[in-house]
């Protein structure tokens, strides 16, 4: 009883520990509510946008999530999130805003996932040259160890001032995949793939220890488009031709700020406090001598962007990620999830017409599959348009497949249309460790899927079939979706990546153009006019009102601590491997992900 009674307080105690745990987060989230909530944006009349490119620009719409807030209480330092089309619709408001009066670039971009990549930084790049075009309002640049991303955006402005003690961190594009063939190999974890595709390299990673000569070839052939588009942007502010461009950063390597300035890439160099003055006058108040009438990006949004609601309207259907079964975490795209939602669309009578914005190196095959079921279904009751982002491969090409018209830009990455097969298995590093296994089947192949012995010969040729199988099924509805002879689809496919400006050519691709142009294109053929009402699915969602919804209706929605960790892995390839969910191990999804660095 003596012990009873010791257990009985002990549990007592860590309950009573835990609840005010719990009760001490719920109030420190609430304060961090009331703190947020009372730093309302205001605009000042003569104020200069100031777009801080130390962010991370992504395609769907902004959720406010549990990590974020805690990083807004502690001061943690994540980069703000913002959404594409609020960008770009900020932008082309603070034109004919008359309390704008002009535009500052500042800061460096900090990518996340697949935000910030370089087609949605086109869109970008194209909002604020017609911003200058249309309102003759000046912007301006301001870098001090400028990424090719950075200066993609800032060749833009009418003047590029540089830190004097700044560096050009510009001298080429790169993309260096992580082989974890070595890994695997040395702690006894088994991997076995098969492919459909010459080019279609997915897998290449966990097998090998270097690139294949088809995984080289296109990637390539990649960087050479992407890094011409990106030369041609920015070399034409400084009026070099790519080739001089090339050589000067071949010769160079990493630019000093003098060097920069000599090559004609910036106009100007200065310290950020020497741009104060210039900046004052534009907005025509010289008597502030420490501050500036600005107000930030994301602040202007959040005054200028609201979502009408109701009423007939285009739906931006969002889908950025890894696609895997069900409903998917953060970061992914849940097959049943994206097509539960477009369903939705498709019954609502006030929607007509979707544009799906895809921003996706692929993954699950079954999932690609479900989710592109209901586009296809979509499609045949209203316009369905296509705007690809940075990324819209493999998986990201087949839910694509079928729709109205397909937009790119000329640096998206697409294609990659072929299959591969994935399993691992852990027996030796569990016999390694003293765990063995025993079997009793009633069929020959009950365990084929088993992860705790490798496959047999005969197996991975049954699988191979089943691969073979899906990727014919992949060229069909390719054929099919885009009314191309299947004998043409086989040739271009093969696994192989191209660039937008290249998918234009072989027939993959309609037209270059951003999400606006989607848009616009949609609109014209579900015939709204000019200036259709436009509504982003999914909507984000905002924590807070999730949390008081749980706490109202008496759930711990604060126990799932991990959900509470700001800490981010560092090894993203291995995360990336918990995409790897498809029932069948088959996946449509991109070689690997290239990262431009």
């Amino acid at each position: 009883m003596k012990d009873f009674f010791k257990m009985f307080f002990a549990s007592t105690l860590a309950l009573a520990f835990v609840c005010g745990a719990l009760c001490a987060g719920v109030v420190l989230l609430l304060i961090g509510l009331s703190s947020m909530a009372e730093s309302e944006p205001k605009l000042q009349k003569n104020s200069v946008l100031v777009f801080d490119m130390s962010s991370n620009i992504q395609d769907a719409p902004v959720s406010t999530t549990q990590e974020e807030i805690i990083a807004e209480i502690t001061g943690g330092n994540r980069p703000p999130k913002l959404a594409l089309r609020q960008v770009l619709t900020a932008i082309d408001t603070a034109a004919s805003d008359k309390n704008i009066k002009g535009i500052f670039i500042k800061g460096s971009f900090r990518p996340d996932g697949y935000g910030s990549g370089f087609a949605a930084l086109k869109e970008v790049r194209e909002a604020l040259v017609r911003f200058k075009e249309e309102s003759a309002k000046p912007v301006i640049a301001h870098v001090v160890y400028p990424t090719a991303r950075d200066l993609y955006v800032a060749s833009a402005a009418d003047t590029v001032y540089m830190n004097p003690e700044g560096l050009l961190l510009n001298s080429g594009m790169a993309s260096q995949p992580m082989f974890l063939a070595g890994f695997f190999k040395k702690y006894g974890i088994g991997v076995q793939i098969t492919k459909a595709g010459e080019f279609k390299s997915a897998a290449e990673s966990l097998v090998r220890e270097t690139m294949s000569g088809p995984a080289r070839i296109q990637t390539e052939a990649l960087l050479e488009d992407l890094w011409a588009n990106y030369v041609d942007a920015v070399s034409s502010k400084a009026d070099m031709s790519f080739d001089e461009f090339q050589a000067l950063v071949d010769a160079k390597g990493l630019l000093t700020a003098d060097d920069a300035l000599e090559a004609g890439i910036v106009d100007e160099l200065a310290f950020a406090d020497q741009l104060l003055e210039e900046l004052q006058e534009i907005t025509g108040d010289s008597k502030r001598k420490v501050d500036l009438a600005s107000i930030g990006l994301g602040h202007y949004i959040q005054l200028k962007t609201g979502e009408a609601a109701g009423g007939s309207h285009i739906a931006v259907v969002y889908a950025e990620g890894e696609i895997v079964t069900g409903n998917g975490n953060d970061g992914q795209i849940g097959g049943d999830k994206l097509a539960r939602e477009i369903r939705q669309l498709r019954y609502d009578k006030s929607v007509k017409a979707i544009v799906l914005r895809v921003n996706s190196p692929g993954g699950s095959a079954l999932a690609s599959e479900v989710i592109q079921r209901e586009v296809k279904l979509a499609q045949e009751q209203m316009p369905v348009v296509v705007s690809m982002g940075s990324v819209a491969a493999s998986g990201g090409y087949w839910i694509s497949a079928y729709s109205d018209r397909i937009f790119a830009q000329p640096n998206t990455i697409t294609g990659s249309i072929g299959v591969i097969g994935l399993f691992m298995n852990f027996k030796e590093i569990a016999n390694n460790h003293g765990v063995t296994f025993d079997l009793v089947k009633t069929a020959k192949f009950a365990d084929v899927m088993s992860p705790v012995r490798p496959k047999t010969e005969e197996e991975m040729a049954l699988i191979q079939k089943g691969v073979d199988e899906v990727y014919d099924d992949f060229l069909d509805r390719v054929s099919e979706g885009r009314d191309l002879d299947r004998d043409h689809v086989a040739e271009i496919a093969e696994g192989r990546v191209w660039s937008g400006e290249d998918a234009l050519e072989i027939g993959i691709v309609d037209e270059l153009g951003g999400l606006g142009d989607a848009i616009a294109h949609a609109a014209e053929l579900a015939e709204l006019g000019n200036n259709p009402t436009i509504r982003d699915y999914p909507a984000p969602v905002d924590f807070f009102e999730e949390l008081l919804k749980g706490l109202a209706n008496g759930e711990q929605v604060m126990a799932r601590n991990e959900a509470l960790q700001a800490v981010k892995s560092t090894l993203d390839e291995l995360r990336a491997l918990s995409q790897f969910d498809d029932p069948k191990g088959v996946y449509a999804i991109m070689p690997y992900k290239i990262e431009i660095k």
